[in-house]
């Protein structure tokens, strides 16, 4: 296989509390030890290459295979904070080249997302802000709809964003080609799972209206993708025996399902729109099949 030019995509990944910062990564990291992903997508490679990626992989064998529980979300220094490092190849898809990616990331706390249109907060979160800015892409995850978060939530913390892309981009033009993919985490939900393939008109213009509307008058087409991921998938959707029910158990004790979802059969993981995000924001192209 002969693969174009190897790009260096460096992203952050960022979103409010709960949305499946850590567990996205984790599910990515542990994607090589699935035979089932090899099969569907022949050629695709995704090798972690730094400890703390490697790290992750058993970090999905607690959160995904077993529901066991972890810490929430909490603020840590950026001096302390881990980049995470993949190897990932992709095989030609429907008449795009194959592509190799070295992938750096690193994911922030959901309080900096939660914090940044707070104007008194603004000293503690401006170095993460700074840090979002030294990244070719952004990775913004979203999980809930209710109106309240859409207006007192998300579309502030998104105009602030948009606010200092412009102005930084006056100052350094490289800003200029800075991408955003905007993600709907755990769409395995019966509710969205429908909607996961035109995740633009589907799913944040009709749940998230002022968001939608926000993003589109302030950033161009081609700076700015919508998706739709899950880490769990749905128990089958092969065309002769399909089954959308969420992969995912949630014990009935009362525990948020943010902090004990496992999967309801670890045989039939497959997660889905893992690599489509990664693959615009390093080349700016849309991958056919969202599924990947």
């Amino acid at each position: 296989m002969i693969l174009s030019k190897r790009s260096t995509t460096d992203i952050r990944i960022i979103g409010p509390r709960q949305s499946g910062k850590t567990t996205y990564l984790a599910t990515l990291a542990h994607c090589p030890h699935k035979k089932e992903l090899g099969m569907r997508f022949p050629g695709l490679q995704i090798l972690p290459t730094s400890h703390d990626a490697e790290n992750l992989s058993r970090l999905a064998e607690d959160i995904i295979m077993r529901g066991e529980k972890i810490a929430g979300d909490y603020r840590r220094g950026l001096e302390v904070l881990p980049f995470y490092y993949f190897q990932i190849k992709i095989p030609p898809v429907k008449g795009l080249p194959s592509v190799a990616i070295d992938l750096a990331t690193r994911d922030f706390a959901g309080e900096i997302f939660d914090d940044i249109p707070l104007a008194h907060k603004w000293t503690e979160t401006e170095p993460y802000i700074d840090d979002l800015f030294t990244a070719t892409g952004w990775m913004v995850m979203l999980t809930d709809w209710e109106p309240e978060r859409d207006t007192r939530l998300y579309k502030p913390a998104f105009t602030k964003l948009c606010q200092e892309i412009s102005e930084r981009e006056q100052i350094n033009p490289e800003i200029k080609k800075l991408r955003i993919a905007i993600v709907m985490s755990k769409c395995e939900r019966g509710e969205i799972w429908p909607c996961r393939l035109e995740p633009d008109e589907d799913l944040f213009k009709v749940r998230l209206p002022k968001t939608y509307q926000v993003l589109n008058q302030k950033l161009p087409p081609e700076r700015l993708q919508f998706f739709a991921c899950s880490a769990f998938g749905v128990m089958c959707d092969r065309k002769d025996d399909f089954d959308p029910r969420p992969n995912r158990y949630i014990p009935d004790d009362g525990t948020p399902a943010e902090y004990s979802a496992c999967l309801r059969q670890p045989s039939q993981w497959k997660p889905y729109g893992l690599i489509s995000p990664i693959y615009w924001l390093a080349t700016g192209k849309i991958l056919y099949d969202r599924s990947l």
